[in-house]
């Protein structure tokens, strides 16, 4: 809920009525639980503006060169192939694929599953690399998110409900009623598997009840495979009022993160890899909160890793927002996106095995203002450096991660939406990471 916008106007008018609307905005602040947000906001902001974090070297650093910008007239997407002279150095380029997905997952044996923007409520597969693709199953509600396991168990998320099938899409059965029909798992981060093949889920959702948020921050964890889900609220107990944003287990920390949201922001870790409705003070006992205060952030919405590294997005629309970076889940070191990407949040990360090593590739995205630019951007040094891949302004196009990392050596894909006048005049556009760019260049 965006309570700030409706009130920036008023800045104009005579200082009883700035006075009267500040105070009825500080109320508002203070109901939907984002006081704490409100004064981290102003102390990012304080610290951005006289230069703290310019001094300390503390913000993202980027390589010198722009990949793409994507204009807002839309003639710069007229092609079936997005790249430039820099992407071509860095051997990144995008090539359109027939296939309209908005997530898709692979398999082990390079079979990928999904959902299309054409049908929603429709579970298609394609075994060509997304030449073509073939309608398996059709669900009476739009699937909001899906998930594979390591046994290739396909998991998948519609109206509240999630359905499981281990016959490749042959049968559904549910297995899963979440706490309300508009609850999901944020696809790529709020489903994970452990080294035992635990399965757990983290629920996300926004509901405004009267003069409050329903509370939706429940965790999901089965031990068979997903048949049977036990339900831990310990998230509920210790005062989190609105929901779950990350729950994955961290191969180089040998650890589950989870990172709620809204009014704490979060960040926790079980190192235990058991205990999983417990709060506990030692990481060996359950669950051990690692950022004591709000203004060290939190609520991150993604997260990716590679040998040397774990990576995070934040979550600020219109604040601040940052990549935080740790090695050893102690020490967190904490970069700045420089402006004009500064008030994007970090919505989604996905790691990917190239034979540059392995990549990361995050996406960026803010519909608030077309001066708050927006970024689709790549790392392969576990976030010391970064390219600039698509530049895009957040009002008129969006640019997704469209595939997830549960296999990093599978294909990234991503979704450039051009945003129209109404919902159903929106064109959507898919594209798959090509390495072949020396045929392309020709």
């Amino acid at each position: 809920m965006d309570v700030s916008s409706k009130y920036f106007s008023v800045l104009s008018t005579p200082s009883p009525y700035i006075i009267k609307y500040v105070w009825r905005f500080l109320l508002d602040i203070h109901r939907v639980g984002k006081l704490r947000e409100l004064i981290s906001f102003v102390l990012w902001e304080i610290n951005h503006r006289i230069l703290v974090y310019h001094f300390g070297k503390q913000y993202v650093k980027f390589t010198d060169n722009l990949g793409f910008a994507i204009k807002n007239e839309g003639n710069s997407l007229s092609g079936d192939v997005i790249t430039s002279s820099f992407l071509m150095e860095q051997g990144l380029c995008f090539q359109l694929v027939p296939v309209d997905w908005k997530y898709c997952v692979q398999t082990t044996d390079s079979v990928l599953w999904g959902c299309c923007y054409t049908n929603l409520k429709a579970l298609y597969y394609s075994d060509d690399q997304s030449r073509s693709a073939v309608l398996v199953h059709e669900f009476a509600y739009p699937i909001t998110s899906l998930f594979i396991s390591q046994k290739n168990v396909l998991f998948v998320c519609s109206n509240g409900v999630v359905y499981k099938s281990d016959d490749r899409a042959m049968s559904f059965k549910v297995v899963l009623t979440l706490s309300s029909a508009i609850s999901y798992f944020l696809f790529n981060n709020g489903m994970t598997e452990l080294p035992d093949h635990t399965l757990m889920i983290g629920e996300y959702g926004s509901i405004w009840q009267g003069k409050t948020w329903q509370n939706l921050a429940f965790l999901y964890y089965s031990f068979d495979g997903g048949d049977t889900w036990s339900v831990a609220d310990f998230l509920l107990r210790q005062g989190v009022n609105k929901h779950i944003h990350l729950v994955k287990y961290c191969t180089r920390l040998k650890a589950i993160l989870l990172t709620d949201g809204d009014n704490k922001k979060q960040v926790w870790v079980n190192s235990a890899l058991a205990h999983f409705n417990k709060h506990a003070g030692n990481q060996k006992d359950g669950w051990h909160l690692i950022n004591k205060y709000h203004h060290q952030t939190g609520g991150y919405t993604s997260m990716a890793e590679t040998k040397e590294a774990v990576l995070f997005g934040s979550d600020y629309l219109g604040g601040t927002n940052f990549i935080v970076k740790t090695s050893d889940g102690k020490q967190f070191e904490k970069l700045v996106l420089p402006d004009p990407y500064r008030r994007s949040p970090v919505m989604n990360m996905i790691a990917h095995q190239s034979t540059f090593g392995t990549e990361i590739w995050a996406a960026s995205y803010s519909c608030l203002s077309g001066d708050a630019k927006s970024l689709l951007m790549c790392t392969n040094d576990s976030g010391k450096s970064w390219a600039r891949v698509i530049e895009f302004d957040g009002t008129r196009h969006e640019v997704r991660l469209a595939s997830s990392s549960n296999n990093p050596s599978s294909t990234p894909y991503i979704s450039i939406t051009e945003f129209g006048n109404q919902q159903d005049q929106h064109r959507h556009r898919v594209y798959k990471l090509d390495r072949d760019y020396e045929k392309v260049a020709q």
